[in-house]
């Protein structure tokens, strides 16, 4: 009997099984014992940039980008580190302010926030929330190579010292998460997000690991250059949530240092696709809505045979959301596929739709331990079951008894190496 721990929400759900079942892990890495240290090291040591004391010398204000409930990373010791630093070269904490990278997300919670900084910093600190659609809280700056607007969000604009914070790890447009993607898309207007979450800027295929090339990337760092970042302050995790590194310093040089570590821990080998692909996104809040569990058949798509059977173990206390409602009302993927060609990026969220729809074209797609009722999966053009253990079970019916079986437990954070290989030939 095979035991795997899946995580669902903020519990595990266990599956056993009989069945032969290979576990895509990533890499074992300790989290450093103290991550203010980490963080302060790497500030006070940054890549490509003087330390942060001495570029914040003889400035009046400062914003920090910061991620929402979305993107858990250490926050909020980021943010202590970096106001002290910003303190001791004369920056009082009145004249900085925290800019939420929602994107197009909805605003966090007071509650949601407190609990991700803490409330020293809520109090401390001016808490800007960014409206992509709010003209009056944007500025436009330029425009990229690839004609996309440079327009962010204003308070960001102005302060005199620019900085940004986030975690680096595999993302399914972008190649990696972090660095640049905290301007565009996290801080950017409605137009700009459009543009560049369309084609011919986004890739028509999942594309973890893929930078050098890759528009959507490259146009988000043009679109960063643009908005003047000063520096950055990036992490990398563990599939614990442990912090392993921290890099500081330049919009690129410092980025590029921390994907090459991103890819140490969480490069995962597969030898080859399989024809059942068990993923969960990792867990609250990663789960949260099927607009971020999303993320985690990115990697199933690169994993699984074409039509075989992927199984997406994710909670999903917020529902089905915008992309869910479209999914809803649409005839077919094949209709949410044509309309995304012809429309591009929309507020109403035809983008993930647009990826979800590309998944179900290709794979079957069960939904396991959802808090979305079964019926509502039924009109998503998914399966329901209330536990991992069903769905496996039919599964196994639907593709035989000799059907190799993948678990990806974190699927939403892994860079499968057999996607990589392909995309390099």
């Amino acid at each position: 009997m095979q035991r795997v721990e899946i995580p669902v929400g903020q519990q595990m759900q266990v599956l056993c099984t009989h069945r032969k079942l290979r576990v895509l892990l990533p890499q074992s890495s300790l989290g450093v014992s103290d991550i203010r240290a980490e963080i302060e090291r790497a500030v006070d040591a940054p890549i490509g940039t003087p330390p942060l004391r001495m570029l914040a010398c003889g400035k009046r204000t400062a914003a920090i980008v910061v991620n929402d409930i979305t993107r858990p990373y250490p926050g909020c010791v980021m943010v202590e580190v970096i106001a002290q630093r910003l303190n001791e070269a004369g920056i009082t904490d009145d004249r900085i302010c925290l800019v939420m990278a929602y994107g197009h997300h909805r605003d966090n919670t007071p509650q949601e926030l407190t609990g991700m900084f803490g409330e020293s910093i809520m109090r401390r600190f001016t808490i800007v929330h960014h409206h992509a659609t709010d003209p009056q809280t944007l500025c436009t700056l330029g425009t990229t190579s690839m004609s996309i607007p440079v327009e962010i969000n204003r308070r960001f604009a102005e302060a005199e010292l620019k900085i940004t914070t986030g975690c680096i790890t595999p993302h399914q447009l972008a190649g990696f998460s972090g660095g640049r993607k905290s301007i565009l898309p996290g801080i950017s207007g409605m137009n700009a997000l459009k543009q560049h979450h369309s084609f011919p800027i986004r890739p028509d295929r999942t594309s973890l690991g893929w930078l050098e090339g890759n528009p959507f990337h490259e146009q988000a760092v043009e679109a960063a250059r643009i908005a003047g970042v000063d520096f950055i302050v990036n992490s990398i995790d563990n599939a614990e949530h442990g912090v392993v590194h921290c890099v500081a310093g330049d919009l690129e040089k410092a980025y590029l240092h921390g994907v090459m570590l991103c890819r140490k821990v969480w490069t995962v080998e597969a030898p080859a696709k399989a024809k059942i692909v068990i993923v969960s996104p990792g867990g609250y809040p990663r789960d949260f809505d099927l607009h971020q569990s999303q993320k985690a058949l990115g990697c199933a798509e690169t994993l699984c045979q074409e039509g075989g059977r992927i199984i997406l173990c994710a909670q999903m206390r917020d529902g089905g959301g915008r992309p869910g409602e479209v999914l809803k009302k649409a005839e077919s993927p094949d209709k949410i596929i044509e309309a995304f060609r012809q429309t591009g990026y929309t507020p109403q969220a035809l983008s993930k739709a647009y990826m979800l729809a590309r998944a179900l074209k290709k794979y079957h797609i069960s939904v396991a331990c959802s808090q979305i009722a079964q019926d509502e999966l039924r009109q998503m053009f998914m399966d329901g079951f209330d536990t991992v253990q069903q769905a496996l079970v039919a599964a196994i019916a639907e593709q035989g008894e000799n059907a190799d079986i993948l678990v990806v437990p974190y699927a939403s954070d892994i860079l499968p190496a057999i996607s990589w290989q392909q995309r390099n030939g």
